[in-house]
């Protein structure tokens, strides 16, 4: 056994070497496959069982209903072995148990076996999204079921569902074993033909590249195979192209210059020095696509308005105007926070799960009244967030209120009162209510589904329409923040009084009010339609355990 180089700190490399035959080893075609499959068909062994072998009273439904919960992780060689036997059936009436079957070992390791699946395959029923996602996990290396999960996402996902997988699908591109795959081909074609899928794919792969320009001297084999797809891309999307090379050059000009404004320890001059720099950046940052939505179009710069947010990190809050006919009607300006020095991709890959939820209870004509903000990772530890205009923080509410600035307990009409204050009227201030009602029902389900911890006043906030939502999402999956070896987080999500005031609104027994009854059953309501899908939330965070989170490192 030699010992060798390895270019990826990260993760250990083992190196295999076969025999050399003197001539090209190949996968037989699926033609020869087949007809493999039809000598194989003459004998007793492998063939499938009718429905009549079936037990009376447990008929194929019970078994289909059986192994529906089933998780692949647990299930042993003899249930692998009646889910086999029965594959004939499984790939018409139940397709969505292939994962159970192309996990096992005892179809891989078989010749007879591993053609018989490569030929069942083309003729085994569409599977649901949630099933295909799971299969493009590392976990299911074959290629040609690989190919049959990403034909099922395309067949079933049009551009606005597939647009809240594309971070995701870029993610298992890594566990593709070549850079030319159906899943490479299917995302290429999906962007070249919506320019918001093109739009995420392009930024993505670059924060991607960015990760793995720190990996070893060497460019690593996901690095060339990202960067060969952005160069496909880009020269399918000729149109695009002009626009998406300002937003890269103002990336970069942005990057630099919150580079020296690092170095100013004074807030009021790092300030001045950024609306100085900016103004010689007008022609460039100004008049162009947003880089955090390709449907928003930004306008003239407005240097006096920019500034230095006086944090750890000093980034850098931008404003634009809006050039948009009604603007006047939402919002006149565009408001985008520039980062450098913090890792986005989680708190993207929060907001995006969230989405995901968001379409899942809209489907159930549940609106919860989410604000999902834009985040975009650019780079190493560069990225962007879209800031969501006329809302506070709950500190900031409280402070207005009492005329103070150190944190104590609120009045717990305190919020109720500024809900009230901000409406105008009875009729705004229920409809306030019920969107503060509704948003703070999701906020609960969904921080509690994902885990997100360190909740305080500072990233919970309020718009003046009433909707609630967190920000912030440095800690989640149940990763406490502790304070002198403490854990600062005592509940598993935040629902306090002055919320139940709101909810209620501001009667004073508020629990034993309709309207906290209610709320608790929208929220076992939500919930529950989560708790449908769980199998697709495992399957997204096993997906992106390669992004390398410090918070998402292995699978319970």
């Amino acid at each position: 056994m030699q010992v060798g180089s390895n270019d990826n700190r990260d993760s250990a490399r083992i190196e295999v070497e076969f025999e050399d035959y003197g001539s090209i080893v190949e996968f037989p075609s699926s033609e020869a496959v087949s007809e493999y499959v039809k000598k194989l068909s003459s004998h007793d062994s492998g063939v499938p069982v009718p429905c009549s072998s079936f037990p009376p009273g447990c008929g194929f439904e019970q078994f289909l209903v059986s192994f529906a919960s089933q998780n692949a992780e647990m299930i042993t060689d003899s249930q692998i072995e009646r889910l086999w036997e029965a594959r004939e059936l499984i790939a018409r009436y139940g397709p969505n148990l292939l994962p159970l079957i192309a996990r096992s070992v005892l179809i891989w390791n078989r010749r007879d076996e591993l053609s018989r699946m490569r030929e069942l395959l083309t003729r085994w029923g569409r599977i649901k999204p949630e099933t295909a996602l799971q299969l493009l996990d590392f976990k299911y290396a074959d290629g040609k079921v690989r190919e049959f999960a990403v034909a099922c996402l395309d067949e079933s996902l049009d551009n606005d569902r597939l647009h809240l997988y594309v971070m995701p699908l870029v993610q298992v591109l890594k566990y593709e074993p070549f850079g030319s795959c159906a899943l490479a081909r299917m995302l290429l074609k999906r962007a070249l033909c919506n320019y918001r899928i093109g739009h995420i794919l392009f930024w993505l792969l670059r924060a991607e590249l960015g990760q793995l320009s720190e990996i070893g001297q060497e460019l690593t084999k996901t690095y060339k195979r990202f960067a060969l797809l952005i160069e496909a891309y880009c020269r399918g999307n000729y149109s695009h192209l002009h626009s998406m090379l300002r937003q890269v050059d103002m990336v970069a000009r942005l990057t630099n210059l919150s580079k020296i404004i690092k170095s100013m320890k004074d807030k009021e001059c790092a300030t001045k020095h950024l609306q100085k720099e900016l103004t010689s950046y007008v022609e460039i940052m100004q008049n162009m696509i947003s880089p955090l939505d390709p449907s928003d179009s930004l306008g003239a710069l407005k240097t006096e308005m920019c500034k230095v947010i006086g944090s750890a990190k000093q980034p850098l809050r931008l404003t634009w105007t809006n050039p948009e006919p009604l603007a006047r009607l939402h919002s006149e300006t565009h408001e985008i926070i520039f980062k450098n020095g913090d890792d986005l991709r989680q708190d993207m890959l929060t907001l995006q799960v969230m989405r995901i939820m968001d379409a899942f209870w809209k489907s159930r004509d549940y609106d919860l009244c989410l604000s999902i903000y834009e985040v975009l990772p650019m780079g190493r530890n560069v990225g962007m967030i879209h800031v969501v205009q006329n809302c506070n923080t709950l500190f900031e509410i409280q402070c207005a209120a009492k005329q103070l600035g150190s944190t104590f307990s609120m009045d717990c009409g305190v919020i109720n009162k500024y809900i009230r204050n901000c409406s105008g009227d009875t009729k705004l201030y229920l409809e306030g209510v019920d969107r503060f009602t509704a948003s703070c029902a999701g906020y609960c389900v969904a921080t509690y589904v994902l885990g997100i911890k360190d909740r305080h006043q500072d990233n919970i906030m309020l718009a003046k329409d009433g909707r609630l939502f967190h920000i912030d999402f440095g800690h989640f999956l149940g990763h406490y923040k502790k304070k002198l070896g403490i854990n600062r987080d005592r509940v598993p999500f935040v629902l306090t009084d002055h919320f139940l005031c709101v909810i209620a609104k501001g009667k004073a027994n508020y629990q034993e009010s309709h309207e906290y009854k209610k709320f608790k059953q929208l929220c076992t309501d939500a919930y529950l339609i989560l708790h449908e899908r769980a199998k697709l939330f495992v399957s997204l965070f096993s997906m992106l355990l390669c992004m390398g989170l410090p918070e998402l490192q292995t699978v319970c």
